[in-house]
């Protein structure tokens, strides 16, 4: 049987694709990747369903057992991922991830998983044979967003889970840098006449385009001068918007009440 060849960046992908199935709790697609003599091996707390001691505790819920279950929304970011050995038909790779879940627009936990795979080719097809999955340093809420990832290797962009695969906007600065970035990505826009400030939880940059091009899910046009990325707003008063990082932003007068319904849907 002739094997097909897989590099580097399937074996990435199809880790990246793994994860996804697994924070999204789809254990049925995510059983059938598995090879039959499967091990894993790891700390044995709750990695991804509860708060472990990588977590930042949200607190209790609702003490009320008839109060419906609330959203809860997830993203993973700063993804890492390293190829570290490849010998016949098996391939290990390690990295890291964190993992993000709010409800109600504010931020309920954050984890830091480290991990290692291995992959072994049976055919055309690549089966998880080994997975070593633990929790890192517990990570802290504070005005520079979650703690620094690490020296990257593979570093993919924060994206939300989600059913359609969300499109990268491409934005060069005024310095004629090309900025590859998701929408998830951006916290906020501000516009200066024809100049937007695009601001990121690890930089802001320059661009040349009007605010009503910039204008898409999951952002908000809270004030004409300002869009908000509704996934990072923490809570509003009269007239102004707190981000999760502690950022605030105002709120034009006549949008308030179209931006708290908007952020209550």
């Amino acid at each position: 049987m002739r094997y097909q060849r897989f590099k580097e960046q399937d074996i990435i992908d199809k880790t990246q694709d793994m994860i996804r199935l697994l924070v999204s709790r789809q254990s049925d697609s995510f059983m059938k990747q598995l090879d039959g003599n499967f091990v894993q091996i790891g700390d044995y707390d709750p990695l991804l369903i509860q708060n472990g001691p990588g977590h930042v505790s949200p607190g209790p819920l609702s003490p009320d057992p008839l109060s419906p279950e609330p959203e809860v929304s997830e993203a993973i970011s700063q993804e890492e991922y390293a190829v570290v050995s490849h010998e016949r038909c098996l391939w290990v790779i390690c990295g890291c991830f964190s993992i993000t879940a709010y409800m109600d627009g504010r931020l309920l936990s954050a984890s830091k998983i480290v991990f290692t795979f291995v992959w072994r080719q049976a055919g055309e097809r690549l089966l998880l044979v080994h997975a070593n999955m633990s929790h890192s340093r517990p990570q802290a809420r504070n005005n520079g967003g979650l703690a620094d990832a690490g020296k990257s290797i593979v570093n993919v962009p924060a994206q939300p889970l989600s059913a359609e695969p969300e499109t990268k906007m491409s934005l060069r600065d005024l310095n004629g840098k090309i900025h590859y970035i998701f929408p998830a990505e951006i916290l906020y826009i501000k516009s200066d006449n024809k100049i937007c400030h695009i601001f990121t939880a690890e930089s802001a940059f320059p661009v040349r385009i009007t605010l009503h091009r910039l204008y898409r899910p999951p952002f908000l046009l809270i004030h004409r001068s300002y869009l908000v990325n509704r996934n990072y707003v923490r809570e509003i008063c009269r007239y102004q918007a707190t981000l999760l990082n502690g950022i605030q932003i105002p709120i034009g007068k006549e949008k308030y009440m179209e931006i708290k319904k908007a952020l209550s849907c």
